[in-house]
Parts: structure tokens; sequence; C-alpha cells
């Protein structure tokens, strides 16, 4: 059935709205500073993907959720941990507030990071409330800043070096947020599925980088896009907080079963590096 145009009006325009105000991925904002974790043979850095923002029950100041994929991961394999992420964190905010905490037992590191740092909440509003021209303009402007990613990547896993030089450093990729063909199929204007499409190609151009940068730096990079396949919005079964609610800060980050089924089980499949973990992993 065609949907009514005026709701398709609303979905566009509280998708905008949340996109502008800087709540999608945590994009906005200054973190503070996390208390001193534990000792922990894990530790979780980065931004609000890796806190957990929209599994539920956040806790302030950083917006970590018990359910978060760092807490999914740690119990599957009974790992203490330590989550240091923070809502809104670039990557200088992570080696100025996160790195300097990471505990000296840290055998293992993931962390999400660089969509705060090329402006990515203001590339999706642009495209899925502006024109063609403003969407191209707003992509301009972030591939420019991911330029400037692989240096920040190679400092910031120096700094972690420097801190643990013993731990495994794997940077986690961001998944598509949005389903065109979905989209298409359920008759969704056009001009807003070309821009669902343009907003997934800057979510890979950003992964693309993140790859090159981490590999480059010493570190893994793992890509959780196949495993968010089919479960971005509006996907019947999506694992994104959809953006609806303006009373929910966390749209289109994961729920906790996204980051259970989409970011956890992925990195349950990477291979780990056995010799540091003697004792330790499973």
């Amino acid at each position: 059935m065609r949907a009514h145009p005026l709701k398709k009006l609303a979905a566009r325009t509280a998708t905008a709205a949340l996109f502008a105000g800087g709540l999608i991925l945590g994009f906005t904002g200054v973190p503070a500073l996390a208390a001193p974790p534990p000792a922990g043979t894990y530790t979780v850095l980065g931004d609000s993907y890796s806190a957990g923002s929209g599994g539920g029950q956040e806790a302030a100041p950083c917006m970590q959720s018990p359910y978060g994929y760092g807490s999914d991961f740690a119990a599957a394999n009974g790992l203490a941990m330590a989550n240091l992420a923070c809502y809104g964190a670039t990557i200088d905010q992570v080696a100025a507030l996160q790195v300097p905490l990471i505990p000296s037992s840290t055998r293992l590191i993931t962390l999400t990071v660089g969509g705060n740092d090329v402006g990515a909440g203001a590339v999706a509003a642009a495209c899925l409330s502006g024109t063609a021209g403003v969407c191209a303009a707003a992509l301009a402007g972030a591939q420019a800043k991911l330029a400037m990613l692989p240096a920040q990547l190679k400092a910031l896993t120096q700094d972690i070096r420097s801190q643990v030089p013993r731990a495994q450093v794997i940077y986690m990729g961001y998944p598509h947020l949005l389903e065109p063909a979905t989209m298409a199929a359920m008759q969704y204007p056009a001009e807003l599925v070309a821009a669902a499409a343009a907003v997934n190609g800057a979510v890979d151009q950003l992964d693309a980088v993140l790859a090159q940068g981490a590999q480059r730096s010493g570190a893994s990079f793992v890509s959780v896009t196949a495993a968010f396949d089919g479960h971005g919005f509006p996907s019947a079964d999506s694992w994104l907080v959809p953006p609806f609610n303006p009373y929910n800060p966390f749209a289109f980050h994961p729920t906790a079963g996204g980051y259970a089924s989409g970011y956890a089980a992925t990195l349950q499949n990477v291979q780990l590096n056995p010799p540091l973990y003697a004792g330790v992993w499973r």
C-alpha cells in the first residue's frame, strides 16, 4: 500500500532534524572523561558505537551501555573489560582522554573512530534533506577531511602502542544506515532513495579509508557491513534505533541486537593473535 505523502514528509523531516541536530552516531559533542577503569585484558576505545550508545540503559557522562558489543564479546569469552569509549569522541579526543587510561594488562583493543572527524552527520543531513547539489558539496567536504585520517590513525595507533606495546589493535568499521532497495519497494520518493544510497556510499568511503589507515599503522580493520546487510532502516528486521522518536538521542545507532548480532558476532569470528593471549583467551 502506498504511504500517504504527508507521512513520508514527516518521516523525512524527522530524520533530517535528527541528523542536523548531531544525534546520529554521536558525531557532535565533547566527551567527558570517563572514570578510571578496572584492570582488564580487553579494552574498548572510541566513539558512541563502541560506547554502546543505543543499546539501552546508557549512563552519563559517556552514554555507555551495558549492551554494547564490547560487553557481549567480553561475556562470551570470559574476559575482564574496560570500556573507555565515549559518545562524540574524535580521534584526537580518544588519544588525549582514553588512551592514557588503558589498563597495562590489556592485550586486545577494539575501537570505532573517525566518523566525528569527517562530519558524517552533516553529510547525512545534507543528503537527506537538501538538493542533489547540496549533497554533492557536503560529500566533497567530507572527502577532503578523509584525506587527513590516515595520518591521524597512524598517530593514534602509535599512542596506543606506547601505552600497551603488546596489545592487538582492531579498528571496527561502520555499517550502512539505510536500505535503499527496501525504501524503493515501499515507494519512498526517488530522490530520498538516491540520497540513502549516497549516505551508504559515504560510509563505504569512510570504512575504506579507516581500513587502509589501520593496516598501514600496523593495526587491523574489521568490516561489519556484511553483517548489517538487510538490517538498516527501514528494514522490518532493523538493528538500528529508528529516527522517529524525538526523545531518543541515539537514532541510527545499533540496538542491543545490532551490537550483539552485528558487531560482537563479527568480532567473534576474527582470528586473534594467539601468543598474546596464552592463559588469558579461550
